[in-house]
């Protein structure tokens, strides 16, 4: 018999930000960042991923963030009293896990607090009753950018399922509140990868990029992230796609090396700049969640942290356009 859950994880930042633990953070999130707990971790078996069931990773890790463990009414009473507006609410497959999803989708709502919701395909009744219930936006971890990756990395639905689920989620909440997660340096080709946005785009989804993580415990820990200049011609591409271009017109390729033609797109490498910032649900900006401490953001969590970082990331975006 299903039982209410006694505890959640949340992310550090969202916890230091509450007060519940301890320690320092260079910028605490927007939103509160809430995963489900699992002793045993997801039932998924992905290959990038901590909480796989097969990953040896401690499953407090999810991409470079600790999830420490937290008690559901200590941390319900924490929001409650706190400034956050908005919850983030990771999903994890285990036994019964959608009733769960119900459960903490209430109990937040109840606190006034709106939800984003980050799932994997369900029933689109379920999707419905989660929207009654408090959902206004929701989160698809496509994650993999073309077909042939989805069974190299063990995901647990397929390429198929996937796409009928951006698609149900957009006839439920709407154009533009469906947010699907690509993971940039998996081994796509650019082409897969900007046709998958343009596609995406066209079937009423937006989209959030991460950069590959390599995680010790998961099956591609010896995989390295992706270079920072292909991770930045693919946020450049990505605002560019979302804006309305199609990206086989401004994509061009010098000695082998793609570029992007200052002439079909005409903007400057300032007008550019907010292409680096995270994408997400409203608020979204998981700070330093691909980030090693001390080097440049893949992400910035908001113009603030880019501010910082402007000369250097106007010069690359300079070397991406001819």
């Amino acid at each position: 018999m299903w039982g209410k859950p006694m505890y959640v994880r949340a992310s550090l930042g969202t916890l230091i930000a509450l007060g519940l633990e301890r320690g320092r953070a260079d910028v605490l999130p927007s939103i509160a960042y809430v995963m489900q707990y699992s002793e045993k971790g997801c039932m998924g078996k992905c290959a990038f991923c901590a909480q796989s069931i097969n990953s040896r990773a401690p499953k407090e890790m999810l991409s470079r963030v600790i999830w420490p463990k937290v008690d559901l009414g200590v941390l319900l009473s924490a929001l409650g009293n706190s400034r956050y507006r908005r919850v983030c609410l990771q999903t994890v497959i285990k036994e019964r896990f959608i009733d769960e999803v119900h459960y903490l989708v209430r109990n937040f709502s109840r606190l006034g607090l709106k939800v984003s919701l980050s799932i994997t395909p369900i029933p689109k009744g379920e999707l419905e009753a989660l929207v009654r219930e408090g959902v206004d936006y929701l989160g698809v971890g496509l994650d993999v950018a073309s077909k042939n990756l989805v069974e190299a990395y063990e995901r647990p639905f397929t390429w198929e399922a996937y796409w009928d689920f951006i698609k149900a989620g957009i006839e439920v909440l709407g154009r533009g509140r469906v947010v699907t997660h690509i993971i940039v340096g998996l081994g796509e080709s650019l082409e897969d990868i900007l046709s998958t946005i343009e596609k995406l785009r066209d079937t009423g989804s937006n989209v959030s990029l991460f950069a590959f993580t390599p995680l010790r415990g998961t099956r591609l820990s010896s995989l390295s992230p992706p270079p920072l200049r292909y991770y930045r011609l693919v946020q450049l591409a990505t605002k560019l796609i979302m804006d309305g271009y199609s990206w086989r017109d401004f994509i061009v390729y010098r000695d082998g090396v793609p570029h992007i033609k200052r002439s079909a797109i005409g903007l400057s490498a300032d007008e550019l700049l907010d292409a680096v910032v995270t994408r997400g649900c409203p608020g979204c900006d998981r700070p330093f969640y691909n980030e090693v401490p001390g080097r440049e953001p893949y992400n910035f969590p908001n113009r603030e942290v880019l501010l910082k970082w402007k000369e250097t990331v106007i010069g690359e975006i300079n070397e991406i356009l001819v």
